[in-house]
């Protein structure tokens, strides 16, 4: 299954947290391109970078000849390892993202009801190992999270995708105060229900008492601490003590406003109050650039999908249009995509976000809008160093320069291309190699042509013996599989790890591919299996691939 514990450990005692790639193409956002550069990593921080870089001894080198490096992507729209919110009574569906990456969230009981100022996201976060994975094949390798949904959704947290207690290693928590025009985490449209706020006029006047409320409480808290002599304490109110950094210009409000009337409306408040405001979503930004000069916008480009557009009403917008052909929805489609271009264009500073999508919906929404006319370094920059500006985090995180953390994404072909593909990202300066998932056979779900006939899928479910080649010896455990189609779940059992679950397991043909989570001295490690099933179906051979610690082989017996 795995190379021992004892293998583990010598490994991490023998291999020094010093990596040099050399030979790469270097795309350092903030100080040009280094055509055929070096990088040298040092305990999870970029330590050098140039075209002509002494390599330390101590490092582990990897060539990257005719690879790409560039900076993780920082996605600024994400609920990954929040617990999922309490199902709506009679709605209509959910919010942004339906199937996305709130859909794989733990079903935990949410007490929060979109009213909480006070809400610390760092406390709540159990981000799970499939969720992280699935983000960083795409390239992102940070995501500030926060709840999509409510009026005053609390502090959100800027948290690495990396596998080891990423909950634990947080970039940076209370990075903003997020609002928007829902109330108690009612669904899109959603107000009523017999609670207050329960329309959109009740949801601003509550927004701005509260905010009124912290101006009163921090000209309160001023005069206590300048003399407190003579003078009563200040009473403590969490919700409202909570928006005191925000009224003071310490902290800067995540405002989610996508249409055109949200989008004026979260302005208002902002100069009424004086707020450091960042809009987020702008799904009809064109329509609003009067109102947005001079703010940050994080740009979702949570595009509608084919027979969304009609009316317009998907997701975060609401807007009708006066007819349903099939001319307007392509037009409605091409504003919608070329929006990120328009705002850039206005002189709009840009991040682009996901809006929840899935990852790889989103870098592909996002070469969508290059498509649309978005300048590709203007792109890259709204991946990478703007988000980090508008995160606060520009000195750690968003572009490649000595003394920032070691985020990086190495790929084949441009990462904005059709053709790009991630194959190697560090977080923290540790090393993560994307297995790609194997190609499906001409015809597989649905076919490409007239009479093109899928691959039938080994069957794979049972119990198999499996046995593990190491320098230490042979390491035996048991994989139990449960199929379905062409996907598998399970667990894997041996004396050394105990028992871990299957996760993202596929069976194309022959192969089946699928990955793991065991804890090796108080860390967990990712492991990625890749195996081919013989012509009987009894058994099974391939490889093991554990990341820094290299690949290891693996055979596999099925049970009669």
């Amino acid at each position: 299954m795995t190379p021992s514990a004892a293998l583990l450990a010598q490994a991490q005692n023998r291999a020094p947290d010093v990596w040099a790639l050399t030979n790469a193409r270097i795309e350092t956002v903030t100080r040009g391109t280094i055509e055929r550069g070096t990088i040298i990593i040092r305990n999870g921080l970029i330590e050098t970078v140039g075209a002509t870089v002494s390599i330390p001894s101590d490092a582990r080198v990897v060539d990257l000849a005719g690879r790409i490096i560039y900076p993780g992507i920082i996605d600024l729209t994400s609920v990954i390892g929040l617990p999922a919110a309490p199902a709506q009574q009679g709605g209509a569906g959910g919010g942004s993202g339906g199937g996305a990456a709130g859909a794989s969230q733990a079903a935990q009981t949410a007490t929060w009801n979109g009213l909480d100022p006070e809400r610390v996201i760092a406390r709540e976060l159990r981000p799970t190992s499939s969720d992280i994975r699935s983000a960083r094949d795409a390239g992102i390798t940070a995501v500030l999270v926060s709840p999509s949904r409510g009026a005053f959704r609390g502090q959100s947290a800027l948290l690495p995708m990396r596998d080891d207690s990423a909950q634990e290693h947080l970039i940076k928590t209370a990075v903003a105060m997020h609002m928007g025009f829902q109330p108690r985490g009612d669904n899109a449209g959603g107000f009523g229900g017999g609670r207050y706020p329960g329309t959109l006029l009740g949801v601003i006047a509550y927004e701005r008492q509260a905010l009124y409320d912290a101006q009163r409480q921090s000209m309160i808290q001023e005069r206590y601490s300048a003399n407190p002599r003579g003078l009563a304490r200040p009473e403590s109110d969490a919700d409202v003590d909570a928006l005191v950094p925000v009224v003071n210009g310490k902290m800067p409000v995540f405002f989610a406003a996508s249409n055109e009337n949200e989008i004026r409306r979260a302005s208002r408040i902002a100069k009424e109050f004086n707020l450091r405001i960042v809009i987020i979503g702008a799904t009809e930004g064109f329509r609003a650039l009067d109102a947005m000069r001079g703010m940050p916008v994080v740009v979702s480009v949570d595009f509608p999908r084919t027979g969304e557009v009609t009316g317009w009403s998907y997701r975060t917008s609401q807007r009708h249009m006066a007819t349903d052909s099939t001319s307007a929805d392509a037009e409605v489609r091409k504003r919608i995509e070329g929006n990120a271009a328009t705002l850039n264009g206005a002189g709009v500073t840009i991040a682009l976000a996901s809006g929840l999508l899935r990852p790889t919906e989103f870098m592909g929404n996002v070469r969508k809008a290059v498509a649309a006319g978005l300048p590709r370094d203007v792109a890259l920059k709204a991946l990478t160093i703007r988000p980090a500006e508008m995160a606060g985090v520009v000195e750690q995180l968003g572009s490649i320069e000595a003394g920032k953390i070691a985020n990086l994404v190495v790929t084949q072909g441009d990462l904005l291309s059709d053709s790009g593909k991630v194959r190697t990202v560090f977080v923290d300066g540790t090393r993560y190699d994307i297995v790609a998932a194997p190609p499906r056979a001409a015809g597989a779900g649905g076919g490409t042509g007239r009479g093109a006939r899928a691959t039938e899928a080994a069957q794979v479910a049972g119990t198999w013996n499996v046995t593990t080649s190491s320098p230490q010896g042979e390491v035996s455990s048991t994989l139990t599989i449960t199929q379905n189609g062409d996907a598998f779940s399970g667990t894997i059992a041996s004396p050394m790890f105990g028992t871990a679950q299957v996760t993202d397991g596929v069976v194309s043909g022959r192969t089946l591919t699928w990955t793991m989570s065991i804890n090796v001295q108080n860390q967990q490690m990712s492991i990625a299996y890749r195996g081919e099933v013989d012509e009987s179906g009894t058994s099974m051979k391939g490889s093991v691939e554990l990341g820094q610690f290299g690949t290891s082989t693996f055979t596999a017996e099925k049970r009669p």
